[in-house]
């Protein structure tokens, strides 16, 4: 595979590059100015709108440099090749020798002598206009004014160019266009033109919230990604498999160009920012980096918060890790000390994490309790190696829990299991406060459902942590100048292990007992305050409903559930994986799908790394998307993409069923090899996530191991998977699973699906409910209108279900009146090319299928006919199974020779 990581089409910049080429295509005398930083795509735009112009008119580009700005007409150089060196201080003798250069003819753009044509004048492209020197920019001003030539100008700033050039754009004789960051969907189709195949979702954010929408940027940090191993392709899959930046090699050195141009005092403003990320402007400007700090923020290298704290920071995560490795040991030590001269900036903020780890680098000394938090911190963000870091500084006993906890986080994050385990043995029967024992308990539940998936070790977790809140309670009442906020705290921590309680119940479907108890647990809640209970058990009460068919209800609570993480910042960050599935779960039941890519978008507040570790969840969110708004195709890129993610990182035991709808998906699209694998692996994977995903996951890989066999009956196993989530009380997964079982033409269940649609809240059931009537009443009419239209985004298979049905229930009813209403019905379908061939009784067979209803009447079993004609058992009864359908009959014995009669063969 091959990756084109230096030249690619033009991503995200249609409409700039549709109105560049109108103002430069005017009459000679006007042009465009095209404003963006480096690595924008000028230079790339300015290459597409040459080549789209090439033949039609004369182009020149110039291209300028620092070194060259301070020689007069330096740019023009290549123009101007046969002016005399006398010559060079004559502004008309240069004019001259450049309109001899335009203008080869003669006519000087003048439209006499040698007749050029104004129409045709010349375009002249100028790359890096800031750089380019006065009497240039003066002269290529004149040339615009007096209508002969066009200009297209590429800068950073429009205040950087000369006087005489951005006169004109005021005027009017220039259009101003801004090249914008591209966004993260833009950087995601970048990524798939680049790498030639399938990007995971989170992968492609990741990269885009590192590069800042910087195309340039973004495709340096992949092929660096790639060189080091970082990026790897995995199944068909391109995926980051760890967090990473990489500023060296090539990405180094375009980033360290960024860079080159600025001035002393920018620089040490620019380092100080970046090592100590983010730096309180007020620092900065004790400092005396006020100019700096204004010239930094204009030339976009650094960003200034809107917020009251006022924070500075590199404009790009990229920036700030570039900058930190080209700080020398000792330099660095000197800026901290200037630093600390004006006062320590706070750290007991968002800049902790980046002052403990810069007080690290210089040998200060940081305090225990520094350490756990900045180790905390870096474990929110996904920064492993930050978090093992300042754990492992950590030096007196008092904090030693608190910081083999944070430890055992970061070795979980980084995929050491066993490693995370050790970490954590014993540390909910010795730590000391109620903190360290909820974030050892939170690990070991994580542990848990990675290796065993939902398990009842959950509620021996939540056993563990009330003895340990009863041990730390009963410490606390023999300190009488104990924390008065404790009994609190203590109140708060009994809660979150009656949630955790809770979560085994709701993930085993036990939902009667577990309902009435989240209530209970959310009253009180919200009776104390305590905002960290209300959110898990909002989240919890969200998953219960949607999985018993309220899933209105469940989007309400889960909305809620994401508004209190948002407003919690860091406190609930480690919460974000858990809330943001049931968000998803819930969303995907509802159908909106605006509302769910706006939740996906949101992502990890632009933390790179994060999404590594939820892009397997968001995939599988965006499959789903897909699959029920009629882009199969997409949905199995999505599905795929899943996969692989969570085989990665599996919070919720989601693997076995993306597996399952990935497979069905491609046994369903005629991908038979991709479905082979996945159903082998599916079948041989071991049961995870909760037990209404656990049914779901059974059933759709029967069903894609049917449609794969092309079987002519749907699989029993549906119906006995819907029996066992009915009596379970899985509203949502029977009535799926009943769906499943009816657009692979079971009926059976049409009665029972017509009672659950009542009570599951979706936008299927009103279908579902209306669909069964017709089947149940018999109504021919009523079925044909249903499958021609566009009743619910997705079930095309339930369509043609609907058309079958209609033609079969027409036919047996002997109406030729009736009959002709229906095929009149399906035949105003557009795009349904074998509803549009039928004619009144004489539906179209292929020779194939002939051959074989031939034999089926003549009472051979489906074996037989196989040996006869040289084909599969599988092949024959897909084609009986197609024959029937066309047919309108449901048994062999109702294929008479009467039925084959003159009928068009294909």
């Amino acid at each position: 595979m091959t990756h084109g990581f230096e030249l690619q089409p033009l991503v995200g910049r249609d409409d700039v590059l549709a109105s560049v080429l109108a103002s430069v295509q005017r009459p000679a005398g006007h042009g465009a100015v095209v404003v963006a930083d480096a690595g924008m795509g000028k230079s790339a735009l300015a290459g597409v709108v040459a080549a789209q112009l090439e033949g039609r008119i004369p182009i020149h580009r110039i291209h300028t440099s620092s070194s060259l700005s301070a020689v007069p007409y330096g740019a023009l150089a290549p123009l101007i090749a046969e002016l005399d060196p006398r010559d060079t201080d004559s502004p008309i003798a240069v004019m001259r020798a450049l309109l001899h250069q335009l203008f080869p003819d003669g006519s000087h753009g003048t439209g006499d002598g040698g007749g050029q044509d104004p129409a045709h004048a010349p375009l002249v492209i100028v790359d890096d206009a800031e750089a380019l020197d006065g009497q240039a920019a003066d002269l290529l001003a004149q040339l615009v004014a007096s209508a002969r030539i066009r200009i297209l100008v590429l800068t950073r700033r429009i205040s950087d160019i000369s006087e005489g050039l951005s006169h004109q754009i005021w005027e009017g004789t220039l259009s101003r266009h801004e090249l914008l960051p591209l966004t993260e969907d833009q950087i995601h189709e970048l990524c798939v033109q680049a790498l030639g195949g399938p990007v995971l979702t989170g992968t492609s954010t990741d990269l885009a919230r590192a590069s800042g929408g910087n195309p340039m940027l973004a495709l340096a940090l992949l092929s660096e990604t790639v060189r080091t191993g970082s990026l790897i392709f995995r199944r068909g899959i391109w995926l980051l498999h760890e967090q990473v930046l990489t500023p060296g090699g090539r990405l180094g050195d375009l980033l360290r160009a960024q860079l080159a141009d600025l001035t002393e005092e920018e620089r040490d403003a620019l380092e100080i920012i970046a090592l100590a990320e983010p730096l309180p402007a007020a620092t900065a400007f004790r400092l005396g980096h006020h100019s700096a700090v204004d010239s930094l923020t204009q030339a976009r290298l650094v960003s200034l918060s809107a917020d009251p704290a006022r924070l500075l920071r590199p404009m790009h995560p990229l920036y700030g890790e570039v900058i930190r490795r080209m700080v020398p040991a000792a330099r660095s030590a000197r800026l901290r000390r200037r630093v600390l001269a004006v006062g320590k900036p706070t750290t007991g903020g968002e800049n902790l994490l980046r002052w403990v780890c810069w007080s690290l680098d210089c040998g200060e000394t940081v305090s225990d309790a520094e350490l756990v938090n900045a180790a905390y911190r870096a474990n929110n963000i996904f920064d492993s190696a930050a978090a093992l870091r300042a754990a492992g500084a950590v030096k007196g006993p008092d904090h030693a829990v608190a910081a083999r906890v944070q430890a055992a986080r970061a070795c979980f994050q980084d995929g050491s299991m066993a490693s995370a385990a050790d970490l954590l043995a014993g540390a909910t029967e010795t730590a000391a406060d109620l903190t360290t024992v909820k974030m050892a308990v939170l690990i070991r539940v994580q542990l848990s459902i990675h290796n065993n998936g939902y398990s009842p070790a959950l509620a021996s977790i939540a056993r563990d942590w009330q003895a340990a809140v009863d041990r730390i309670e009963r410490t606390s009442e023999t300190h009488p100048e104990a924390d008065p906020e404790l009994a609190a705290d203590i109140a708060s921590s009994r809660r979150g292990a009656c949630l955790l309680a809770l979560m085994a119940e709701v993930a085993a479907g036990n939902f009667n007992s577990a309902e009435e108890q989240l209530d209970d647990i959310l009253a009180a809640a919200r009776d104390a305050g305590d905002e960290e209970a209300i959110l898990i058990g909002k989240a919890l009460l969200s998953e219960l409903m949607a999985a018993t068919g309220r899933v209105r209800g469940a989007a309400r609570l889960s909305r809620d559930a994401m508004a209190i993480l948002t407003r919690g910042g860091q406190s609930f960050l480690s919460y974000y994986q858990f809330v943001l599935h049931r968000r998803l779960v819930a969303l995907s039941w509802t159908g909106e799908w605006t509302q769910m890519q706006d939740t996906v978008q949101r992502g990890m507040g632009g933390m790179f790394g994060s999404l590594v570790h939820i892009a397997g969840v968001v995939d599988f969110a965006v499959g789903i998307m897909h699959l029920r708004t009629s882009k199969p195709a997409a949905a199995l890129t999505h599905f795929a993409a899943a996969v692989e993610g969570l085989r990665t990182h599996d919070p919720e035991g989601l693997l076995p069923l993306a597996i399952a709808l990935g497979a069905f998906v491609a046994a369903s699209e005629r991908s038979s090899t991709m479905a082979e694998e996945l159903l082998a692996e599916g079948s041989a994977l071991e049961p995870r996530g909760a037990a209404p995903y656990r049914l779901l996951a059974k059933g759709y890989l029967a069903a894609a191991a049917s449609v794969l066999a092309m079987d002519a009956q749907p699989p029993a196993s549906l119906q006995v998977l819907a029996a066992e989530a009915e009596k379970a009380g899985f509203i949502s997964a029977e009535f799926e699973l009943r769906f499943l079982s009816l657009s692979l033409g079971d009926q059976n269940g049409l009665n029972r699906l017509r009672k659950i649609s009542g009570d599951f809240e979706g936008p299927q059931a009103r279908v579902l409910d209306r669909f069964a009537r017709a089947v149940l009443d018999e109504d021919a009419e009523e079925l044909a209108r249903f499958g021609t239209e566009t009743v619910e985004p997705g079930w095309k298979r339930l369509a043609e279900r609907c058309a079958a049905e209609a033609l079969r229930l027409a036919k047996a009813n002997g109406d030729a009146a009736l009959l002709l209403r229906v095929q009149r019905i399906l035949s105003k379908k557009a795009g349904d090319a074998p509803v549009q061939r039928l004619s009144p009784g004489a539906p179209v067979l292929t020779r194939r299928e002939r051959d074989v209803a031939s034999l089926v009447m003549q009472g051979y079993r489906n074996a037989e006919i196989a040996e006869r004609l040289s084909l599969s058992v599988r092949t024959v009864e897909g084609h009986i199974y197609r024959t029937f359908e066309k047919l309108g009959i449901s048994k062999r014995e109702e294929l008479k020779s009467e039925l084959l009669a003159d009928r068009p063969i294909t």
